[in-house]
């Protein structure tokens, strides 16, 4: 069937006409107009900084539009806020973490919607928490502790409950902005099941995702954003990556993961995990990183990978165990004896974890170097500052108005670039990455390959933690897969890595 002929048996759900966004000298969103459908799963994908967050945004009510109109159902459409918006029946899944630290989950869940469980003015917390663990049950999705505080909980737990509220509203129009970069295989595969039934009836998803062989799997029709503009809409059938980032980017980019084979089995080890264990998440953990290898960490949702990286970090002591420099025989046990002996770590949850986001970006660029800053009375150049800033400005094609800007005003991806630069730009021993490619685009992700194969090369040891399966196929020397808090396996490169087998140790 023809372009054509779909769009004739298609009913527009949503149509925007000429929106624009600014924010100060910054135009996020340029004269971008376009029609999507009922029924439909329409991917959205561009570069970092490409308006795709803040088109949508305006969609869901979240930012104000500067020019344009909207028509939701051929009738005019003007959100003023999020709850307006639910209200018309659109919701949206932010890729920043979007819950209320200090409320539980129930909570979060039905902010600002609790009016149903209040009877002259008193909330029936049992009612709403019922309600709460009914909306999981509902869509299917593993549910999280109810009574939890938000900022106890992971990332992929935050954006669980960010989907359930989102669908609680029963959304004729649902947005998902990066959700999947935060989930592990197995909440993956059912995201996407659920997705397949809310197109069956009818629903329209806005699907916004890096990860273009998801996108070209899941998706009916995507359209290409660059610098605020739109570029194209396309079927997915019929597609490649090849053509998606020539449009995305410009230039054709390929699809490289830069691996360099490592003399492994001799290189002697640098760090030593002896039988790590830690309450309800990681039980007698024990490995050894070798000099100049990249070790990958996989797992399903619950496996613990992304508390072991903590762990080795001395973020969290382990109640039994020990992580050891081989090079001294030194413990770990502390974040600040892990940066003084050249550990660098890349947390997965970036605006809690990696970054102050009200600060701006000079100061999240140099805080983990500012020893290199000091001079021998202890005062810190300015001019040494601004200077290393605005090359990792540069270097990681962070965009931005400068260095003086606040880290919260950037897109997720540019924010991730700002974590990593703020670390891979040290003097390190042992690189302990987690998810680095979560929310980045196809070019600054090649980069960062690249990068990890440089910073290889040197002999430097590195964990690389991810959801990803092909990243850690593509880019390690051996592969530990972890499974309920333990090792499961560890697969060498030597033997073949297959996604199969490793797939079924995970599960």
């Amino acid at each position: 069937m023809t372009d054509a002929k779909k769009k004739a048996n298609q009913t527009v759900a949503l149509k925007v006409e000429g929106l624009s966004k600014s924010f100060g000298p910054t135009r996020a969103v340029v004269d971008v107009s376009m029609e999507f459908w009922a029924g439909e799963i329409h991917g959205l994908i561009g570069e970092n900084g490409s308006g795709k967050s803040t088109l949508m945004s305006m969609v869901a009510g979240i930012h104000t539009r500067d020019q344009g109109r909207m028509f939701k159902d051929n009738q005019p459409y003007d959100p003023v806020s999020p709850a307006h918006a639910n209200a018309q029946g659109i919701s949206m899944v932010v890729q920043e973490l979007g819950l209320v630290d200090g409320l539980t989950v129930t909570e979060n869940i039905f902010l600002g919607k609790t009016d149903r469980f209040a009877n002259r003015g008193v909330i029936n917390l049992r009612k709403m928490r019922e309600a709460a663990a009914e909306a999981f049950a509902a869509w299917g999705i593993e549910p999280v502790p109810l009574d939890a505080l938000a900022k106890t909980l992971t990332v992929e737990e935050k954006k669980l409950v960010e989907l359930v509220r989102a669908l609680h509203v029963d959304p004729d129009i649902l947005i998902l902005d990066e959700i999947t970069a935060a989930f592990s295989h197995n909440n993956r595969t059912v995201l996407y099941q659920l997705l397949a039934k809310l197109k069956a009836q009818g629903k329209l998803i806005l699907f916004i995702s890096h990860n273009l062989g998801e996108v070209l799997s899941l998706c009916d029709r995507i359209t290409v954003l660059k610098d605020g503009e739109k570029v194209a809409t396309l079927a997915a059938e019929g597609a490649t990556e090849d053509d998606l980032k020539r449009l995305m980017v410009g230039r054709e980019i390929k699809e490289t993961y830069f691996y360099t084979p490592a003399e492994t089995d001799q290189a002697e080890p640098v760090l030593i995990v002896d039988g790590v264990s830690v309450e309800g998440a990681l039980h007698n953990v024990s490995f050894e990183l070798r000099r100049g290898e990249v070790l990958g960490l996989g797992g399903l949702s619950d496996s613990g990978i992304h508390e072991l990286g903590k762990v080795l970090f001395g973020l969290t002591k382990p109640d039994q165990g020990q992580v050891i420099l081989a090079e001294t025989g030194e413990r770990l046990d502390s974040l600040r004896k892990a940066i003084d002996r050249g550990v660098a770590y890349v947390p997965k949850d970036r605006d809690i974890e990696a970054l102050m986001v009200r600060a701006t970006i000079e100061d999240n660029l140099c805080l983990p170097s500012i020893d290199s800053f000091t001079g021998r009375l202890g005062f810190i150049s300015p001019r040494k500052r601004k200077a290393f800033a605005q090359e990792q400005l540069q270097a990681f094609e962070i965009k931005a108005s400068g260095i003086r800007q606040a880290v919260a005003e950037l897109s997720g991806g540019n924010r991730q670039k700002v974590s990593l630069a703020s670390w891979l730009s040290r003097p390190n021993k042992i690189l302990i990455l987690d998810s680095p490619t979560r929310g980045v685009d196809v070019g600054i992700t090649a980069n960062i390959y690249k990068l990890i194969a440089e910073v290889k090369g040197q002999g430097i040891g590195i964990i690389l933690i991810s959801d990803e399966l092909p990243e850690l196929i593509g880019c390690s020397d051996r592969i530990l897969i972890m499974k309920n808090g333990e090792v499961a396996k560890i697969f060498e490169r030597a033997e073949g890595f297959s996604e199969h087998r490793i797939v079924q140790v995970m599960i």
